[in-house]
């Protein structure tokens, strides 16, 4: 089957842009879009989801330097130098080189899915135990709780989150939604927006509701608001593995790409 580099590449890049408006009104979040690569980072989250360069395409002659420019970027914010690699960057021996450099590959590769033509879908019906809310400001601190728990993180992270998340709450091309069973709150996500496009973040469930209907009846009502805003096209990345990436493709996703990390130590 032939890939389409141009198709990814524009995907990859649509990801950081329906982030933008997230980090421009997060405190220590920067995304910087460049022709030739792409940087993210936080000065509070060092995960390298946050922390990291991507889609570098440059010349062979040139790759060497640009990769300096990655290390010079992360080492001067005391945080490891993250690069993750998808089938549009350029030259193709960018992995070969990043190893030669003393990076290292890290496992999982983040799988890419992609839903499109929205406007033309069926929403399914969801089951009615299952509320879903869209949050205010009010609810900033109950969403980080349920995050925290999702991920099997410190407790100690839910004034940190509820900090980065509160003034996104409201901003244009983000929602944040909360789901419900009774009155208990169960897992979250966020919808991103950037023209026809959203991207799915934040997605997590307490881990003694996971492998039921939650997540689905989740997708399904913010796949139904997504389709509300006249979107076109629904983007997300996981490192789950097969099982979930069953379940997506179920729910209307197909494979988009794959990309690896590599990390230099």
């Amino acid at each position: 089957m032939k890939v389409d580099l141009k198709k990814i590449a524009t995907l990859e890049r649509i990801n950081y842009l329906t982030m933008e408006p997230m980090a421009g009104v997060t405190p220590g979040v920067d995304i910087i879009l460049r022709p030739d690569m792409i940087l993210t980072s936080s000065s509070t989250y060092p995960s390298p989801d946050a922390n990291h360069a991507c889609l570098l395409q440059t010349d062979p002659q040139n790759v060497d330097g640009l990769i300096d420019e990655v290390i010079a970027y992360f080492t001067a914010r005391e945080i490891p130098p993250v690069v993750l690699v998808s089938p549009a960057c350029m030259p193709a021996d960018l992995p070969q080189r990043l190893l030669a450099r003393g990076f290292q590959r890290q496992e999982p590769d983040e799988t890419w899915m992609v839903m499109e033509d929205l406007q033309s879908r069926k929403v399914p019906k969801i089951e009615v135990t299952v509320k879903v809310k869209m949050i205010g400001r009010a609810d900033a601190p109950l969403f980080a709780e349920v995050m925290v728990a999702s991920y099997d993180m410190p407790a100690e992270w839910v004034a940190v989150l509820t900090d980065l998340i509160a003034p996104s709450i409201g901003a244009p091309g983000i929602t944040h939604f909360l789901a419900f069973l009774g009155e208990k709150p169960i897992a979250t996500l966020t919808l991103m927006r950037y023209q026809n496009y959203v991207t799915i973040g934040s997605a997590g469930v307490l881990p003694e509701h996971r492998g039921g209907r939650t997540i689905f009846n989740m997708a399904v009502e913010v796949l139904g608001e997504a389709k509300r805003q006249g979107v076109e096209t629904v983007l997300l990345q996981t490192s789950l593995g097969p099982i979930f990436e069953r379940f997506l493709r179920i729910c209307g996703f197909t494979l988009a790409f794959k990309r690896q990390t590599y990390m230099l130590s």
